[in-house]
This record gives structure tokens, sequence and C-alpha cells, in this order.
């Protein structure tokens, strides 16, 4: 099963809470070991006065050492602290068995505790006080001290009981302590860590709807300022860019079909007319030769505009590939001079001029964009019949503006609109001939030479197209 990640989180907040625990504990109780030692050290001198003082006392009632061994063991010992009573000689009166005579033989060096000496008395009752080693250096008991009393000695030995006795209670306070600490960290940090994390679980949810093709942009906004603010930003961008890349592609594909379907429509209405001609020419009409003059006429006008709708489905089928442009130099001046010359060639009455202020040159693909030129120089011969057409070019901050302006009925504002669609000729077209795909063909070589297109028009008050490189 997999584990959260607010649940190992929260582990190791537990897990350092606890490292950190045991360190204090262990810090604390060496210093607390060594206040220990120091405090061990006081109640064995404690000790000795009181021995001192109890065998002044026996020695007054004139009771000997070997009797009053047994009392002097029961009043003198304690827990963490042994004590012995021997005679002179060495002899065990009372007391720890496991403190050998034979440490007598070989006193150790004082302590720095209990470096200072009482006045030294033999027999007669005074008393000597040092340090003594162990009988084992490697054994468990802390250093033994021996007074020198009337008749024999008393030892003392400290044990580490002593200071057993006094750092249990401590220990098992901290580990209640130390317990209680981990499980409230542990809780503690499971809540924050799910609180830090829910973002994280946000965006995850998000995104496997997007997987699951849910493209309805989700966004989040968090102004935390740290890494969770830069994935669900993160989040937002790649979100927003798919959204607009499914809308984009349901539009194409939404247009491919209508394209599809009007292209199939353009193409099937010649056909009916030529398929029908053909009929009426089987049923004899060829014998009449002003019949036949006509129909043979009208196919051949139907075969043109077939052939001119496959033409520019084929150029838009060019411009919409990924097939790059060969951009060049191109002179402007010569451009529209061209331009107005085959103009004039169609329509010789009507007046079309051209200006030029600035732009020496551009920089797009020859063919692409004379082609697109020419279908708005097209558009307006067609849609504006008898109106002037003025063709200009003119340097504006940087870029080149190429326009051409008819003096014609206009469009309305759905009609502009709606212009650069592909197959839309508008609802006032009449017997116009046209396949309504130049002003997309225009468009399109716009884009490819990283220009934008634009129309400006209104009913009576004429069309302007202007080109912007």
């Amino acid at each position: 099963m997999r584990k959260s990640i607010a649940s190992r989180l929260a582990l190791q907040y537990a897990v350092m809470l606890a490292v950190i625990v045991l360190l204090v504990t262990v810090a604390s109780s060496v210093v607390l070991v060594y206040k220990l030692g120091d405090l061990a050290g006081d109640v064995v001198v404690a000790k000795h006065l009181q021995a001192r003082i109890l065998v002044d006392q026996f020695s007054e009632r004139k009771m000997p050492l070997q009797k009053a061994a047994p009392q002097l063991v029961a009043t003198l010992g304690s827990i963490g602290l042994s004590v012995a009573v021997f005679d002179e000689k060495g002899k065990f009166l009372a007391g720890d068995h496991d403190i050998h005579p034979r440490f007598l033989a070989t006193p150790g060096p004082l302590s720095p505790g209990s470096a200072r000496r009482d006045s030294t008395r033999g027999v007669n009752g005074l008393l000597t006080r040092q340090l003594m080693r162990p009988p084992n250096p490697g054994g468990p008991e802390m250093g033994r001290m021996m007074d020198a009393v009337s008749g024999g000695y008393v030892v003392f030995a400290p044990s580490l009981g002593l200071i057993w006795v006094a750092m249990l209670p401590y220990w098992k306070l901290m580990a209640v302590i130390a317990l209680g600490a981990i499980v409230l960290a542990w809780f503690l940090g499971l809540q924050f860590s799910r609180a830090a994390l829910r973002p994280l679980h946000d965006v995850s949810a998000a995104l496997h709807a997007l997987a699951g093709g849910e493209y309805a942009q989700q966004r989040f906004v968090l102004s935390s300022g740290d890494e969770m603010e830069s994935l669900t930003d993160a989040y937002n961008d790649a979100a927003a860019n798919v959204a607009a890349a499914m809308a984009e592609r349901k539009n194409t594909e939404e247009r491919m079909r209508q394209f599809v379907a009007d292209a199939g429509h353009e193409l099937r209405t010649p056909l009916t007319v030529i398929a029908g001609y053909i009929d009426v020419l089987r049923r004899g009409a060829v014998e009449e030769p002003t019949v036949a003059r006509q129909i043979l006429a009208t196919m051949a006008l139907e075969k043109e505009h077939m052939r001119s709708l496959i033409d520019r489905l084929m150029r838009l089928a060019r411009l919409d590939s990924e097939a790059q442009p060969h951009p060049q130099e191109i002179d402007v001046a010569d451009l529209l001079r061209s331009q107005c010359n085959a103009a004039k060639r169609l329509d010789a009455a009507r007046s079309i001029d051209y200006s030029v202020d600035g732009p020496g040159t551009v920089v797009a693909d020859r063919v692409e964009l004379g082609e697109a030129l020419w279908n708005v120089v097209e558009n307006a011969l067609k849609y504006a019949p008898d109106a002037a057409i003025h063709l200009a070019a003119r340097r504006n901050n940087g870029q080149t503006n190429i326009s051409v302006h008819d003096d014609g009925p206009g469009m309305s504002e759905s009609e502009r609109l709606h212009a650069f669609e592909r197959f839309y000729r508008g609802d006032e077209r009449g017997e116009i001939s046209g396949t309504g795909l130049g002003l997309a063909i225009a468009k399109r070589a716009v884009e490819r030479a990283g220009g934008r297109i634009a129309i400006d028009s209104a009913p009576g008050a004429g069309t302007t197209v202007t080109l912007t490189l």
C-alpha cells in the first residue's frame, strides 16, 4: 500500500523530534551525573563526619568496635552506599562482604573533592580520611573512602546505584515527555503537511481530469510565495495552453468539416449544370445550332468556374501546408504598379491608380504576397463596379501598410466580420460569380509573411483593405 507524502513527512518529523529528545536527554544526563557525583562526594563526607560522631559516642559508652560495628553499618548504610567495618588487623566485622580488606595495603590517590586531611590520630581516637582505589579497577564501584577509628576502620564504597536511583525518575519523566511529544509532533506534522500539500492534491486531481478529456480550464490562485505557488502557476499556464490548443483544434476541425461541405457544394453545382446540359444534348438539342451554342457557352462558363474553384482550393491548401515561404526583398512601387496594370487590362475604363509614400521594399514571398494583393484588387473589381480603385503604400512606425480602397457600396458590419471566412460571399452579391475564397487566401498569405490584414468598410462608404507587413 502506498503511503501518502503527508504521512511520510509526519513520520520524519516524529523521528527527528525523537532524536532531538534523545540527544537532550543524554546531554542533560551527563551533566546531572557529574552534579550527582559531586553530591555523592558530599554525602560520603557527611557520612564520615557521622561515623566519627558515632564512634566517639560508642567510645564514651565503653562499647568496643566489634560490638558497635552492626549498629554503625545500619546507621551509616544507604542506597548506593555500602559500608564495611574492619578491626585493626583487617578482620571483617560487619557490613558489605564484597568490600575486601586488602584495599588497606593499596591506598589510591585522594580525590579532588577530599584532598583535605583532618588531624591524624592513632588508636587513641584520632581519625584519618583517605580515598582508596577499588579492588577491581574495572568494576562498577566508585572510589572508596576509609576512616581510621578507635579499634579499626570504617570503609565507605559508593556505587553507581546511587546515581541510578537518582536518575531513574528523571529518565522516566523524560520518556513520558518524549512519547507525548512524538505523538503530538506526528499528529501536528500530519495536519500541517496535509494543509501544505493540499494544492498538490488539487493540481493532481485537475491533471487527472485533464488526462481524462476534461479540457475546461480550472485555475488555481495561490499566494504562498513558495514551490507550491510555482507549481500551481505552471499548471495554470499548461492548462491554459492545453485549453487554447484544444479549442483551436475543435475550431479547426469544425472549419475543416465546413470547408469540405462547402467545397463539395461549390463543386457539385457546376457539375450538376454540366450534367444537365449533357442530358439535353443527348435528347437532340445539338441539332439546333443556336441552342447548342448557348449550352456549350454555359458549360464552358461552369467549367471555368470549377477550374477557378479547384485552383483556389489548391492555393489555399498550399498556404495551409507546412511548406515554408521563400521571403525576399520586394520593391513596393513595382508591386503596386504591376497590380494596377493587371487590373486595367481587365477594366480599362475604370479609374485605377496607386501611390507610394516612404517604403522602398518589404520582405515576403513574392508569389504569395502578389497573390494576396491581387485577390483584394479582384474583389474590388467584382463587388464595386464602376467605382474608382486606389492602391497606396506608406511607412508607419517601422511597418509598411499596403491598402486597396474602392468607392463601392461598402459592406455591412456582419459581412465585414465574416469577410475572411472561407466560401463566404455575403448576402447581397446577386449574380456576381466567385468562390468566396479570395480574402481567405489573402489573409493566409499575409499571415505567412508575418503580417496581418484588416477591413474598414460601411454601407455607402466604400471599402478599404489594409495589409500590414
